[in-house]
Formats: C-alpha cells, sequence, structure tokens
C-alpha cells in the first residue's frame, strides 16, 4: 500500500473515533475532570505532530512516485525530520505520566487533613477530592498512552516508506 494512502487511512479512522468520543460526551468529561487540563495539551500535540507526519509522508511519497530526482533523493536528510516525531511521541507518554503524578498530589493532598472519620459527609467530601485526582491521573494517563502509541505507529510507517525509498539508493 502507498505511504500517503495508508496514513490518509490511519488519519481518516483516528478522526471517525475522535468525533465518535465527542459524541458519546467523553472529551466534556475529560474536560470537567481532568484538573490539569494535560489530556487536551496532549491532544493538540498529537494533532499538530500528525500534520507533520502527513506532509513528510507527502515528500517521501512524492520521491518513492518519481516526482523528485534521484540528486534530490541522495542530498536529503529523510531520517531528520522523522526524529522530532519519534521525540514527541515519546514526549507525549512523559506528560502522561506528569499528569498522573499531578493527578495523585492533587488526590493526596489535603484529603485527609482535619477529618473526622466517624463523619459521613466529611468522608464523602474526602471520597469526592480524591475521585477528581485519581481521574485526573487515568484521564492524562490514558492520553498520553494512547496518543504517544498512535504517533508511534504514523512514524513507524513513515520510516518503512524511507526505507523503501533509500534503501536501493544505498545498494548502487
Amino acid at each position: 500500500m502507498k505511504p500517503l494512502l495508508r496514513w490518509w487511512l490511519f488519519i481518516s479512522l483516528t478522526l471517525v473515533l475522535t468525533f465518535a468520543f465527542y459524541y458519546f460526551g467523553l472529551f466534556s468529561e475529560v474536560y470537567e475532570k481532568d484538573r490539569t487540563k494535560l489530556s487536551f495539551l496532549i491532544m493538540t500535540i498529537f494533532f499538530f505532530t500528525s500534520i507533520h507526519c502527513g506532509k513528510e509522508t507527502i515528500k517521501i511519497s512524492k520521491a518513492l512516485e518519481g516526482d523528485i530526482t534521484e540528486n534530490e533523493i541522495k542530498n536529503t536528510d529523510w531520517r531528520g525530520n522523522q526524529e522530532i516525531g519519534w521525540f514527541i511521541s515519546d514526549f507525549v507518554l512523559t506528560i502522561g505520566m506528569i499528569g498522573t503524578v499531578s493527578g495523585f498530589l492533587i488526590m493526596l493532598t489535603g484529603a485527609f487533613a482535619g477529618v473526622d472519620i466517624g463523619d459521613e459527609e466529611a468522608m464523602k467530601s474526602v471520597l469526592e477530592k480524591m475521585s477528581k485526582g485519581m481521574s485526573t491521573a487515568l484521564y492524562t494517563t490514558l492520553f498520553g498512552l494512547i496518543c504517544g502509541g498512535l504517533l508511534k505507529i504514523q512514524y513507524f510507517s513513515l520510516g518503512r516508506a524511507t526505507d523503501l525509498l533509500i534503501g536501493p539508493l544505498n545498494q548502487k
């Protein structure tokens, strides 16, 4: 399958899933429960990095189709622009882990300070505070893992297309 077609199919499926998440109210739930809003930062980074991958895929596809001369192919650093995508895919995971730690800090900070364990209303309040922190931790982890994994799939596909392009040149 052609690299651009494969990337476009992947992005189309991602868009369909995004609209399904919106339709079922997942984004509004995450907005309400993720106090750090890091999940939306992760999604924004994913969006722009996917566009970058698409641009690189277009370049590779044009070169594979013969729209670029062999001399231009040899003088271009095809892997250099892909390294940023691999870095960002790991960075998104790191942001997710930062959100996890932040969520646990939110969950544990002041949750039990001065609470009478026998008071039922006070315990409900403590559990509510703890659930907000836990949901922040879990949502940021979830979005970090999903978006990081999806970026890695895109850049792996781009790397394979690059191998198809520069592999024969290295044999000459």
